[in-house]
């Protein structure tokens, strides 16, 4: 936004107000403060208000602070060309930065994500399972572990470190800007149909181990029938995204050539076919603006991305005073957005792998290795006459119910984190997957 707004002829206080009202929000926070500061005359001038407020930024911040001093340079050179590379540098390393927390962020990830694999199966299958075949013969002579207590570690206990450390990652994700938005708990609605299911089975004798997988499952069926539009909504959106993020470099190059902003931008995103309902919003606010460009911009590609519409006001901006410059803005600002997209894509290839393998758990693993204990434990306990814990498959299909919540949220709070939707729209496939293999599996008689 700095680059952008220098590039077109800003001054470096338009460029501090322009994040202090529309930043991203650590940033608008910081340099609210800075234009705080300048309007109450507590500083000498904007460059030093600046880099006093740089120095107090943390130390993993510090590709952030370079990048931000050398706009603060490139806005005190006289020389246009200096300028032009200063802006360039500074871009170049604010991306830098980025990948590098990208892959340090990527690297941190792996000891917890294990240590949520191990949690998941090992130590319920161990409470549940062999610590009473251990008793079965003798070994111990009574039980070494209260079944009430089994059953808090299981339920309680285990949940509940997953979730802090589904929250401790989501703290320290640097990516992260997707915020929980109160409006999307309505989408959890239709899961309270488990509720008159759950008393319609208990009514008629239904066994526990089943009851989650009759109850719950079609209660999540409903919510994932009834949010897929909304779903689909949103994948079209991000696909719309990448393609104007993909469109303001193909923009610079049509201004170069003589066109001007408007047929420069209309016609640059209707090549595009996933952005072919943004063209024609765009080309229909251009012809009712009036002259007001930017509102029409805001109106058609705010709701959508708002990266790329302050983009394309600041280009316009620039194109009212020369279109050229306008042109080597978008394709500054283009080039910009292909770095971001492929720093973006490094990172969730990554995660990739962390991703599936936690699904894996909820879905697989952790569902079968308990499955197969149950079934192993119920032959044992009637060859030697021993009553095994009751409602051991009950209290693991339980647990498993709370295992795909707690990687639901967990898989949230990684990369550019997740809105309560999203997270409800995985849980409603992980939970009706892994209770299935569960149930298959306590079913298989050894």
């Amino acid at each position: 936004m700095m680059t952008s707004s220098l590039e077109s002829g800003g001054s470096i206080d338009a460029a501090v107000r322009m994040i202090a009202s529309e930043g991203p929000s650590l940033s608008k926070k910081v340099f609210s403060g800075i234009v705080r500061r300048l309007d109450t005359k507590s500083a000498p001038n904007i460059g030093t208000c600046v880099r006093d407020a740089m120095s107090h930024l943390p130390e993993s911040a510090a590709g952030y602070r370079r990048a931000i001093h050398m706009c603060v340079a490139a806005s005190e050179s006289a020389s246009s060309e200096e300028r032009t590379r200063m802006l360039e540098d500074a871009s170049d390393i604010s991306l830098a930065a980025v990948k590098d927390m990208g892959e340090s962020y990527g690297a941190s990830i792996n000891t917890p994500c294990m240590a949520v694999f191990a949690i998941g199966i090992l130590i319920p299958m161990i409470l549940m399972s062999i610590l009473p075949m251990l008793n079965i013969g003798g070994m111990f002579g009574v039980n070494i572990v209260d079944e009430s207590t089994i059953v808090f570690i299981t339920l309680g206990l285990i949940p509940a470190v997953i979730l802090m450390i589904s929250l401790w990652l989501r703290s320290t994700n640097p990516f992260l800007t997707t915020n929980m938005d109160k409006r999307e708990l309505g989408y959890a609605i239709p899961l309270l149909l488990a509720i008159p299911l759950t008393i319609v089975y208990l009514s008629i004798g239904m066994e526990t181990e089943y009851l989650l997988l009759f109850s719950l499952g079609p209660a999540c069926i409903l919510a994932l029938v009834l949010m897929f539009r909304d779903m689909g909504k949103e994948k079209k959106r991000i696909k719309c995204e990448e393609g104007l993020r993909d469109s303001v470099f193909d923009m610079g190059n049509r201004m170069l050539s003589g066109d001007n902003f408007e047929k420069a931008s209309a016609e640059s995103v209707a090549v595009r076919k996933e952005c072919v309902y943004a063209a024609e919003s765009l080309s229909r606010e251009f012809s009712m603006c009036r002259g007001d460009i930017e509102r029409a911009v805001s109106r058609s590609i705010r709701p959508i991305s708002e990266d790329v519409s302050i983009a394309f006001i600041d280009i316009s901006r620039c194109a009212r005073r020369d279109v050229s410059d306008a042109g080597r803005l978008a394709i500054a600002l283009g080039r910009q957005f292909q770095n971001q997209n492929h720093a973006r894509r490094s990172m969730e290839l990554n995660l990739k792998s962390m991703t599936d393998m936690m699904l894996a758990t909820a879905i697989l693993f952790a569902p079968m290795v308990l499955g197969m204990s149950v079934s192993m434990l119920e032959p044992l306990s009637k060859v030697v006459d021993f009553h095994s814990m009751e409602g051991t498959a009950t209290i693991l299909s339980i647990y498993l119910a709370e295992l795909s919540a707690t990687i639901a949220i967990m898989m949230a709070s990684l990369g550019r984190g997740e809105g309560f939707r999203r997270i409800l729209w995985r849980f409603c496939i992980m939970f009706p997957l892994g209770q299935l293999v569960f149930c298959i599996c306590c079913g298989i008689v050894i």
